[in-house]
């Protein structure tokens, strides 16, 4: 599992840095009326090197892109009931969000950094829904075929003692 997780945190990690670029330069333009890919705040702790920013950018998106994908091994761990695992991995996103994206300066209000991670936890509350929707039905479908196997099993056993 270990091994899955680590590739799938570098999958993540390249998908955060094209994402939290994209973001960047969604939300960069806003202030400075030009083409930026890097938000001001982050510039100005860069000490206004793009090239640095850039790179704090990158690393910082790819870190969260990776801490996203790799919590997908919650999922992974059978005894792990699925409200839990899906707890722990929007915790992990959220809790994580918060402190990048200040950061890196995808929002500069309180109020929209409260709407971005309230919108992430109603999404995990809707996977959750969907998840348990498809597992449950999966479960259902399970017993049934159980059910009938034990059945034709009970009528196999029949047939053979009239022998």
């Amino acid at each position: 599992m270990l091994k899955k997780t680590l590739k799938m945190a570098g999958i993540g990690f390249l998908i955060g840095i094209v994402v939290g670029n994209v973001i960047a330069f969604l939300t960069g333009n806003a202030d400075t009326g030009g083409v930026t890919f890097a938000s001001p705040r982050l510039l100005g702790l860069a000490g206004g090197s793009g090239t640095a920013a850039m790179l704090l950018q990158s690393l910082f998106s790819g870190l969260y892109g990776a801490v996203c994908f790799a919590g997908m091994s919650f999922y992974e761990i059978e005894r792990m009931p699925l409200a839990v695992a899906t707890a722990l991995h929007c915790a992990l996103i959220v809790l994580l969000f918060i402190p990048i994206a200040l950061l890196l300066g995808w929002v500069s209000k309180l109020e929209t950094l409260l709407m971005i991670s309230g919108i992430q936890i109603v999404g995990f509350f809707i996977i959750w829904l969907i998840m348990f929707a498809i597992f449950k039905k999966q479960v259902r479908e399970l017993n049934e075929l159980q059910q009938k196997s034990k059945e034709q099993e009970g009528t196999t056993d029949a047939s053979n003692n009239h022998l």
